[in-house]
């Protein structure tokens, strides 16, 4: 069996692909889910038993490049735990929503990372996906002035605060919870919209905005980067700790998942949870510090260790499998459309969605 990892990682690219927003355009339809579902279905109507299934040719991962999902994905198969499923296994990365849409209408991905509402955007669009599980439960702080009194969303009045990817993810987590605690973000705050994340953290640095609210990794690369240049900045708002507090739930959110082509899991049913125990394994090795998984991150991302080390608790990472995750993922779609209602495509997603 081969394996291959591409890795291209950058932190726009990062950002720009966690934070993408649902799909704006129809699809086009398909009736082909590629060479990789056709061999699944074979196996299943075969009657194929663990032993003797036939594999289908490609089990493709399509992510995006951040950390939060590099990280659970850093060993996916490296281990050979897959390969009864599949001849061959690679990962590769994604760049837009396009891509992604692409990907799975044509069969050319076989699981991918979405942010939550592009997955069922995508679903609600006419896309045969099925979310297979959550994995990243949030990571989105707003920096400021290390005076600031930390959790005080008043001391953001008058204030000028960055923004990046305005209208996407960190936008419509930032814009709900400055309305949840009685501030307009038109009249309260000066909204600087950045959609190039190095920008924000540049702005930072010289001190033309003294807030912005980032993503992890990117937050620590601001902290180090402000640190550099002798400004003090810290972490004044969890934005996890703040969405528990205005919802009365937990103090997180299922931030992005993994969805694969529906026909490969109405054919294939038994592979979901192959993938998801897979990159669970992998899960709980990053966020116990094993050597060898943060020392593949830490070679993957060109970071020391110790700084790996520091930005893993900040991920959120659990594997947590749809249909368990359900009711708190459709409470953040219907949170995030108190912001932008057609964000996910203006209807839940049915059951059929949610693969077992």
């Amino acid at each position: 069996m081969s394996h291959t990892i591409r890795t291209r990682v950058t932190a726009v690219a990062a950002l720009a692909a966690l934070t993408l927003a649902g799909c704006s355009s129809e699809p086009e339809p398909t009736t082909d889910a590629g060479a990789a579902t056709a061999s699944a279905a074979a196996a299943a109507s075969g009657g194929a038993t663990d032993t003797d299934r036939e594999k289908i040719p490609r089990l493709r991962a399509y992510l995006h490049s951040t950390m939060a999902f590099g990280a659970p994905m850093i060993n996916f198969d490296r281990d050979g735990e897959l390969q009864e499923y599949a001849d061959e296994v690679d990962v590769d990365y994604w760049d837009s929503v396009d891509q992604l849409r692409a990907a799975m209408m044509q069969g050319d991905a076989q699981v991918a990372a979405t942010p939550a509402y592009t997955a069922a955007n995508l679903y609600n669009k006419g896309v045969d996906v099925r979310l297979i599980g959550q994995v990243v439960w949030g990571m989105l702080y707003v920096l400021g002035p290390d005076t600031a009194e930390e959790g005080n969303w008043d001391g953001l009045k008058g204030q000028k605060v960055a923004v990046v990817m305005p209208g996407e993810m960190v936008d419509l987590v930032f814009s709900y919870l400055l309305a949840e605690n009685g501030l307009d973000k038109e009249t309260d705050i000066t909204y600087v919209p950045v959609n190039d994340p190095r920008q924000a953290v540049g702005m930072l640095a010289k001190g033309e905005v003294d807030w912005a609210v980032l993503p992890e990794h990117l937050a620590t690369v601001a902290l180090k980067k402000t640190a550099d240049s002798g400004k003090n900045l810290k972490r004044v708002f969890n934005l996890q700790e703040e969405y528990g507090k205005a919802t009365g739930g937990p103090a997180r959110f299922p931030m992005a998942g993994l969805i694969m082509p529906g026909e490969l899991v109405d054919a294939h049913p038994e592979l979901p949870a192959a993938v998801l125990e897979e990159v669970a394994d992998t899960t709980a090795k990053v966020n116990d510090g094993d050597d060898a998984t943060i020392r593949a991150i830490a070679e993957q991302y060109e970071m020391p260790e110790p700084l790996v080390r520091d930005i893993i608790p900040r991920l959120n990472l659990e594997v947590v499998p749809a249909s368990e995750s359900r009711k708190q993922y459709e409470e953040f779609l219907e949170v995030l459309a108190t912001v932008n209602p057609d964000v996910y495509g203006g209807t839940l997603p049915d059951d059929r969605f949610y693969a077992e």
